[in-house]
């Protein structure tokens, strides 16, 4: 007699085994994701280096020296035409406070070439700059040249500038006249 309920176990497991399958099988399909969209990294690169010379040129124009130091990499080195090499992110928020505070800049960037490997990315072009007198707005200085950069990615994926060397086309105080960068067509 002991035996006779061990049938009835397995059958009573064998319907719950069934009802379970039966279930899962009446069960819709876990939700799949769409698959993510491919993202050219080159293109993503170039796009986040373009925003960079895009505010670069903006705070330029505006005389914004805390605005153009945070594009620079803490470590940054500029070595500007001329001038002595500047050291740092606070170095060089200094120094173009003190090149905006008599002068407005009017500074145009044409980029012609650039690249990247990894968290390192080189950007090229040549650049017009004209400085008018806060004073009396006349033209104080004009140049034009050309530049390089070389920008870091940050752990946050941010671009920043970390060297930045330019090069007029021209002794100081000379401006040939058909020195301003065109457009390449």
């Amino acid at each position: 007699m002991g035996n006779r309920g061990t049938p009835r176990r397995i059958s009573a497991t064998l319907v719950f085994c069934s009802l379970l399958a039966l279930a899962a099988g009446c069960a819709a399909p876990p939700a799949e994701e769409p698959p993510a969209p491919e993202v050219d990294p080159r293109a993503e690169a170039e796009a986040a280096l373009g925003e960079l010379a895009a505010k670069y040129l903006q705070a330029v124009n505006r005389g914004d020296a805390d605005g153009l130091a945070v594009l620079y990499t803490e470590d940054a080195i500029r070595l500007p035409s001329d001038g002595r090499r500047i050291e740092g992110r606070d170095a060089i928020r200094l120094f173009a406070a003190a090149d905006y505070a008599d002068t407005d800049w009017d500074m145009q960037l044409r980029v012609d070439d650039s690249d990247y490997s990894g968290d390192l990315a080189f950007v090229r072009g040549t650049y017009a700059l004209t400085l008018t007198s806060k004073e009396d707005s006349s033209v104080v200085y004009q140049e034009v040249g050309k530049w390089m950069d070389m920008m870091r990615r940050g752990e946050d994926g941010s671009w920043l500038i970390a060297r930045e060397i330019s090069n007029r086309d021209h002794p100081p105080g000379e401006m040939p006249a058909d020195a301003i960068p065109q457009e390449e067509g």
